[in-house]
């Protein structure tokens, strides 16, 4: 599996993944000022410009404890010395491996011709495989620097789509494109690859009416907050249920239809089957997508209702929790 390496000084070591790179930082084991090299680069970033990093950069104090044995123990005299040298590395080879190693030099060019999309990203893995389901059974194998279709994100999975096939990889399996743009591009378009980072599940409540109790069905009222310049969709939360012990009693993933507009909130609802249909499937979604389906249909604001309708099979339940399972950012060039 690639590898992140880092250089503090005049050390370098490796890491496994970005996981364990955040852990680092939260130990306080990994300052702003350390440089890390994304696998399969060969350019270099300060750790302070990877936004995965900031929230846990901030939270560990920004700096490693050399005291701790689990990290090699540097030689402080040579410090500067050593980052020069590294800067003079790097300045001095960057353009020579550029071209050699992932990304080539044509898939920088975020939107230009060859180069790669806003929702493409680069397999650094050799060769990452392709699951079914996040740590499911593997369906198939993508090569090396191969190019991915990003689809959407849940957790530290990508759905990703390749050669029309689909499935699921690791996030430390593949390197999006905007890695290697400056950093003001990456502040930019982070929210396409890290979804889940600008969109927020608020004022979740639930409530059980006796006809409902019967029907096992749980009314979950939420608001939906996206704090992003994208808009969001393909929204799938998950219903957890718990005894009175904290004991989780059952979980369901609720997909969502619609979408959460850059920079706004809404609540969700559920539009009930028509009259006509009485088989129909209830339809959750937005309230702000229903809205728009309401403009040609004055009628179906008699099926609407607040909150979201949910069936579970588990009955004398006491806490029930809804939250943002997986989420999908609509790409748009800004």
């Amino acid at each position: 599996m690639a590898r992140w390496l880092v250089t503090q000084g005049d050390r370098q070591f490796t890491v496994q993944d970005l996981g364990e790179l955040q852990q680092l930082a939260r130990d306080g084991k990994l300052g702003p000022g350390d440089m890390i090299q994304p696998p399969g680069a060969s350019d270099w970033l300060y750790a302070s410009e990877l936004p995965e990093l900031a929230s846990e950069l901030q939270q560990g104090g920004g700096g490693p404890d050399y005291d701790d044995d689990d990290l090699p123990r540097p030689n402080r005299t040579p410090l500067i010395i050593g980052v020069l040298v590294v800067l003079l590395a790097v300045a001095g080879y960057g353009f020579f491996y550029f071209a050699q190693k992932v990304p080539e030099a044509q898939n920088l060019d975020l939107f230009g011709e060859g180069g790669l999309q806003l929702t493409e990203m680069l397999v650094t893995a050799d060769p990452a495989p392709l699951r079914a389901q996040p740590d499911g059974k593997t369906i198939a194998s993508i090569p090396k620097d191969s190019k991915v279709q990003l689809l959407a994100k849940r957790g530290d999975w990508y759905q990703v789509e390749h050669d029309g096939q689909q499935g699921w990889v690791k996030v430390d399996e593949v390197v999006p494109g905007y890695f290697f743009a400056d950093k003001e591009t990456r502040q930019d378009y982070d929210p396409i690859y890290n979804p889940d980072r600008y969109i927020f599940v608020k004022n979740a409540s639930w409530m059980q009416l006796p006809d409902q109790r019967r029907d096992n069905i749980t009314v979950f009222q939420l608001m939906l907050a996206n704090k992003s310049k994208f808009d969001m969709t393909d929204i799938v939360l998950l219903a957890t249920i718990k005894d009175k012990n904290g004991n989780v009693l059952e979980t369901k993933e609720v997909p969502l239809e619609g979408t959460v507009k850059a920079f706004s909130d809404t609540m969700v609802g559920t539009l009930a089957p028509a009259d006509d249909d009485p088989d129909g499937e209830p339809r959750l979604m937005t309230e702000s997508s229903f809205a728009e389906l309401a403009k040609d249909d004055e009628d179906l604001q008699l099926r609407w209702s607040p909150g979201i309708e949910v069936q579970l099979s588990t009955q004398g339940f006491v806490e029930a929790n809804i939250d943002m399972l997986q989420v999908r950012a609509i790409p748009k060039q800004i």
